[in-house]
């Protein structure tokens, strides 16, 4: 057995734009999916969605399953396009990239086919050529204009309207000054320019008689909270100046928590970052657990999944853990990402934990395994809570809150060990017999009493050390 066990699971490829949710998605988020798939679709006004989610909870894997189920699904009639904004935030102009990226998807393929198999050649053409103009219209915006150029100043004006006050500046002042009429001539070309994009990108939406858009445009931008903050700000401020369409929608893939860090790390701590955001987001979209609690959760799923891979789903520490998960179910601490880190502490940790079948060993020794993974779980999801946890400055109530402990109501319930493994640590002695009673051990005070609690606050320091040791 010890053989097949690996320490790291292999990353599931996915070929962007064609695959989609189905045998590639282990956390059964289809539903999410298709509820995205609604908004985008039953709304022509431009929308920006927020799918957030905390780092590591699989948001990228989500949302590149779901450009290819979109497609699947509604390919005749919306296109998507996948940005990964964090390989680009090493450029300075957002739009460019983002258009760039916009143009080279349409040209390639043009429009999905239709259900039958067929396409609209007329209708592939005309969104090659609006993809061209577009690109072109890019390039004339310029870099000046692309941040903080003509949208600093004119982002709250109509375009019409801002390019109508510069062609009526231009005509009725008299500039003795080169400079100033420079300033002006500049000003009127980067508010054409943005007046030339917005046009490109409408065509792109084939608009019917009544000006309302007959094809959907989606651009996804993953990873948008790790870009550096002055792009990633930059890029919002581009979504909201000139992708702002009937037809154009976005869905940010984002920590929303982190991107407030972003503006106050532009703006200075004091400002309301969620308040700021709120100028750009249409709508948020959790990408997290089901709030039914009675069914296993994506989680568990994801874990029992990465555990098999891994060759430990036998494993004491394994069965130990889906219990530490049970009780944790709908904590928003858990992440995929968290659940790795935890199946390889697992894997690493194989032959010291001891089987369930010998009883954990001795009184001394029972409790261990309980506490061991504890250990593991915290370094997954809190690693900063494992000092705190070894200089015993760590309360019975963070613990309890963090493991979501619960006094068991009898001696079958789920988590018992777990409980009481915490309990001999930090609770005082005078709460030992209320808890025995609940557990029907009337001995229980006795025991407890004798003790050694030193032995279970030695495994735990010696087992921070260890954790510790790895993760550096």
């Amino acid at each position: 057995m010890s053989n097949r066990m690996r320490l790291t699971i292999k990353e599931p490829h996915i070929e962007l734009y064609k695959d989609g949710f189905e045998g590639n998605c282990k956390l059964q988020r289809e539903g999410t999916g298709k509820q995205l798939s609604q908004l985008v679709e039953d709304f022509d006004e431009s929308l920006v969605i927020a799918l957030d989610g905390a780092w590591g909870s699989g948001k990228s894997f989500f949302l590149k399953c779901w450009v290819g189920q979109h497609l699947q699904d509604h390919g005749a009639a919306t296109q998507t396009v996948y940005f990964d904004a964090f390989q680009h935030d090493y450029l300075d102009d957002p739009l460019f990239a983002l258009t760039l990226r916009v143009k080279e998807m349409l040209e390639k393929d043009g429009v999905a086919s239709d259900a039958d198999g067929s396409a609209d050649k007329a209708r592939r053409q005309k969104r090659k050529e609006a993809a061209i103009r577009l690109g072109k219209a890019a390039l004339r915006v310029g870099a000046a204009i692309a941040t903080f150029g003509a949208t600093e100043h004119l982002g709250d004006l109509g375009d019409a309207a801002a390019l109508a006050i510069k062609d009526e500046a231009l005509n009725a002042t008299n500039l003795e000054s080169p400079e100033e009429e420079k300033f002006w001539k500049a000003q009127h070309a980067r508010v054409k320019a943005m007046v030339e994009f917005k046009a490109a990108l409408t065509l792109l939406t084939s608009p019917d008689e009544a000006g309302a858009p007959t094809q959907k445009l989606v651009i996804v931008i993953d990873e948008l909270d790790r870009c550096r903050p002055d792009y990633a700000l930059s890029l919002l401020e581009i979504i909201k100046h000139f992708f702002a369409v009937d037809g154009v929608h976005f869905v940010l893939g984002v920590n929303l928590k982190e991107l407030q860090n972003s503006v106050k790390a532009r703006y200075g701590a004091g400002v309301d970052a969620a308040l700021y955001l709120q100028k750009f987001v249409t709508l948020g979209l959790r990408l997290g657990e089901p709030t039914n609690h009675d069914l296993p959760s994506d989680y568990l799923r994801y874990f029992s999944a990465i555990a098999n891979e891994m060759g430990i789903s036998h494993h004491n520490g394994t069965s130990i853990a889906r219990d530490y998960l049970h009780l944790m179910q709908g904590s928003d601490v858990l992440s995929l990402r968290g659940l790795q880190k935890l199946a390889r502490h697992i894997a690493l940790t194989s032959t010291r934990l001891g089987n369930p079948h010998d009883g954990w060993g001795t009184d001394t020794t029972r409790y261990h395994p309980f506490l061991t993974i504890g250990l593991f779980i915290l370094d997954s999801f809190k690693p900063e809570q494992l000092g705190k946890v070894r200089s015993r400055s760590e309360q019975w109530s963070e613990i309890s809150s963090f493991f979501h402990l619960v006094v068991p109501e009898s001696s079958s319930a789920r988590g018992l060990h777990i409980s009481t493994a915490w309990h001999l640590c930090y609770q005082q002695e005078s709460d030992y017999h209320h808890w025995g009673e609940l557990l029907g051990q009337t001995d229980y005070q006795n025991w407890t009493e004798s003790y050694d609690r030193s032995v279970l606050r030695h495994l735990i320091e010696t087992q921070v050390d260890q954790i510790q040791f790895y993760s550096s």
